[in-house]
């Protein structure tokens, strides 16, 4: 793929056949899938190379509802890669129930099943540098593996096992997948990357049904026109709904906006520590919870086992769908952390020193990881129980525009993300029945902090997991969504949206792996639909 400048681009009016907003794992997915195609692939990406303070503060918004972890940032990185610049590498796959409607939380399910992802989700395991797309989040984690089953078995009634596939870079083995840092090396002359280029108004015709072209700045605010035959949005799950809600030019409201759902539904995971263990309880509570190598067709990767509620406390409790796992937070002198460094080229004398004091520990961890296959033994802190709880949709919890605007001209958001006490009681539920669970597994407990016990009237201590979700949700009824099965949006012909936005419910599991699938799902769809120009 090319790379190039918006301020060395002549004057001349850009086009393509299909225009990507936004060059995060959605849109770089998006742009792979369509490598070397018929079609003219244009991705237009507002930040550059390296993260700047400019292309940054494009970002600022006002914050009215619920704390959140870094209250002046929005997800939604502006530099090529996009957001996969900061995420954990961690990767989960929707439950079943997640696609239902359940009686217990309004406004649950998704118009298309889990079988309607089961297609995409090897390619997407491609794209996100995991070795497997699916099979892994449960009992069946086992056979994949090649491992033999745990003897004692979770309590049905109250948990499943589920599991996390970590994302692992093709550069570094230490790493998670960096999207942006893979884009040159994929040959397609038929795709262009546009950096530094900053999308400010999609203008349509006078109905807002098709969108005639897209208007982008790049380091001055001068204007610029992109014409292109299909138009895939592709911002983030804040990014997309400003964009719709900004380009009102022509149709006051802002575009997918008729029944006054863009924004709306705005929805993240809670999620924190809520108790902890001490670290001489590390050995014990691994062999059962901990981190498991596994060989897989693309390369050895990492797994990490926790537990999920189960559908059936879930529906008998009116409990929303929550996971937990055990989180090890090393040491400020953990030699691991000293000979990564050493490996990556970047370490000095303080590493060198801490690697050799530690050899010990070292040692026992390379066995682990060579002969039993296990994540290694760090030199601890504390080792938190950790918790992430799916929100209900809830249409108050929404993003809109504010009177200010950006340095382009482009109207800043208003972001009211809202909390709800069945998240509250769900979490503290979940955290008693898992404390109860490793006691009769014969495991060291966890010690609940006070707010999370569960008659505490005190608030959780948790924060968003800079996962937004939900601003133009997925619905084959337009009166009660953004975008139609096929990620189109209601009332348009041309205009897309792939990311997290579109979720109708989110689920406790990170939304990296889905999103991909999505995006890949959605290339399919856009090679059958869009005509190449000749």
């Amino acid at each position: 793929m090319r790379i190039e400048d918006l301020r060395t681009v002549g004057d001349e009016e850009l086009s393509a056949d299909v225009c990507v907003v936004g060059s995060g794992p959605a849109g770089l997915t998006i742009a792979a899938e369509l490598a070397n195609s018929a079609l003219r692939v244009l991705v237009l990406e507002s930040g550059g190379r390296e993260s700047s303070d400019a292309a940054n503060a494009l970002d600022d918004y006002d914050n009215v509802g619920a704390r959140r972890a870094q209250p002046d940032r929005l997800a939604g990185d502006r530099i090529l890669g996009g957001n996969s610049h900061t995420w954990s590498g961690r990767c989960a796959l929707l439950d079943e129930l997640d696609f239902c409607a359940r009686p217990w939380v309004p406004g649950s399910g998704w118009p298309i099943g889990p079988g309607d992802l089961e297609p995409y989700l090897t390619r997407a395991a491609c794209h996100i540098g995991i070795g497997h797309g699916s099979g892994f989040t449960d009992d069946g984690f086992w056979d994949l593996a090649g491992r033999t089953r745990p003897a004692d078995a979770l309590d049905p009634e109250r948990f499943r096992p589920y599991f996390w596939q970590i994302s692992r870079d093709p550069s570094d083995p230490f790493d998670c997948k960096r999207f942006g840092a893979h884009v040159e090396s994929l040959v397609a002359r038929n795709v262009l990357i546009l950096i530094n280029t900053t999308v400010t108004h999609l203008d349509t015709d006078p109905d807002g049904a098709h969108v005639r072209t897209l208007q982008v700045a790049g380091a001055d605010p001068r204007p610029r026109t992109v014409r292109a035959r299909a138009v895939v949005l592709a911002t983030g799950g804040i990014g997309n709904a400003r964009l719709l809600l900004a380009s009102r030019r022509t149709v006051p409201e802002g575009l997918g906006n008729r029944h006054d759902l863009v924004g709306r539904y705005l929805m993240d995971h809670r999620c924190g520590a809520v108790g902890v263990l001490e670290p001489g309880a590390a050995e014990s509570v691994a062999q059962r919870f901990g981190k498991y190598v596994v060989k897989t067709p693309h390369g050895r990767h990492t797994f990490l086992h926790g537990v999920a509620l189960s559908p059936e406390i879930q529906a008998k409790e009116g409990l929303l769908n929550c996971a937990l796992w055990l989180q090890e937070v090393p040491a400020a002198d953990d030699p691991w952390d000293s000979v990564k460094q050493l490996l990556r080229g970047r370490g000095d004398r303080h590493d060198a020193k801490v690697a050799l004091t530690n050899a010990g520990l070292l040692f026992a961890g390379a066995r682990r990881r060579l002969v039993q296959h296990t994540g290694l033994p760090h030199k601890l802190d504390r080792i938190e129980l950790r918790c992430m709880v799916e929100q209900a949709p809830n249409a108050e919890s929404r993003v809109t525009l504010t009177d200010r605007a950006d340095r382009l001209g482009v109207p800043t958001v208003r972001v009211d993300w809202r909390v709800h006490a069945q998240e509250d009681a769900t979490v503290r539920r979940a955290a008693a029945l898992a404390v109860a669970e490793f006691a009769r597994l014969g495991l060291p407990t966890p010690t609940l902090f006070e707010w999370a016990a569960p008659d505490s009237a005190l608030p959780l201590e948790l924060t968003d997991w800079a996962h937004p979700t939900g601003t133009t949700r997925m619905s084959a009824d337009p009166r009660a969504g953004v975008v139609d099965t096929d990620c189109l949006v209601h009332g348009t012909d041309n205009l897309f949206v792939a990311g997290s936005s579109v979720f109708p419910t989110t689920g406790h599991a990170n939304p990296t792996l889905t999103i991909v699938a999505l995006a890949v799902r959605l290339a399919d769809h856009l090679r059958g639909k869009v005509v190449p120009s000749g």
